[in-house]
């Protein structure tokens, strides 16, 4: 008896991964887990949560190394920053915009320094921060020049040293021994850097008086 087209099941067959597919799919599940186990996650553990079988990790990645390797690149890859800061509205306010690059770049480096610690300090596949003299992500400055560009003439400081005040205000934010026991939030950090950054005459500045 032939059955309706309507109660005949159809199994299709998934069409396999692209290598690079398949080791950008590792890669994504593996970070998760070195977050929280370190290197002492399995091979095991990792193919369950990438939904494969153990062998299709060391087929991708040769062994456990290299796959995390991998993924500290991937973790430290800068283009995920540049796109988010990228995306910030330049007709903001400054105070604003000081306030969401602080927190783009808190998020950052919260998240390189948690991967660092589960890592014992050694992370191996880290960008060379002495690659550029400006420092670890450093495109990201090119990007914040643009994004301050009409408020230029308020700025008492450099587009370099405006940097440092932001990435050091950050990376301070991101360690959360330092905001204990207050917490300090984006608008408060922007609300300390711009007051130090910005034109003005200190409280009995002969220059303040006429």
């Amino acid at each position: 008896m032939v059955l309706p087209e309507e109660f005949v099941e159809v199994r299709v067959r998934a069409r396999p991964m692209a290598p690079d597919d398949r080791r950008d799919a590792i890669i994504e599940a593996v970070i998760p887990l070195l977050l929280e186990h370190g290197r002492d996650v399995s091979t095991k553990r990792i193919a369950q949560a990438a939904g494969i079988a153990e062998g299709t990790v060391f087929r991708a990645f040769g062994d456990k190394e290299s796959l995390i390797r991998a993924a500290v690149a991937r973790h430290f890859d800068p283009l995920p920053l540049r796109t988010r800061l990228s995306g910030i509205d330049h007709d903001l306010p400054l105070e604003q915009k000081i306030a969401e690059i602080i927190t783009a770049l808190r998020d950052r480096l919260s998240g390189v320094i948690r991967l660092m610690a589960a890592l014992g300090g050694d992370a191996p596949g880290a960008p060379d921060p002495r690659a550029d003299e400006r420092g670890p992500d450093a495109d990201w400055i090119d990007i914040l020049d643009e994004l301050v560009e009409r408020d230029r003439e308020r700025l008492a400081v450099g587009i370099p040293e405006l940097a440092f005040y932001l990435r050091l205000v950050a990376f301070g934010a991101a360690v959360p021994q330092f905001n204990a026991p207050h917490e300090f939030g984006p608008a408060e950090l922007a609300a300390f850097v711009i007051g130090g950054v910005l034109h003005h005459s200190p409280a009995g500045d002969p220059r303040t008086h006429g």
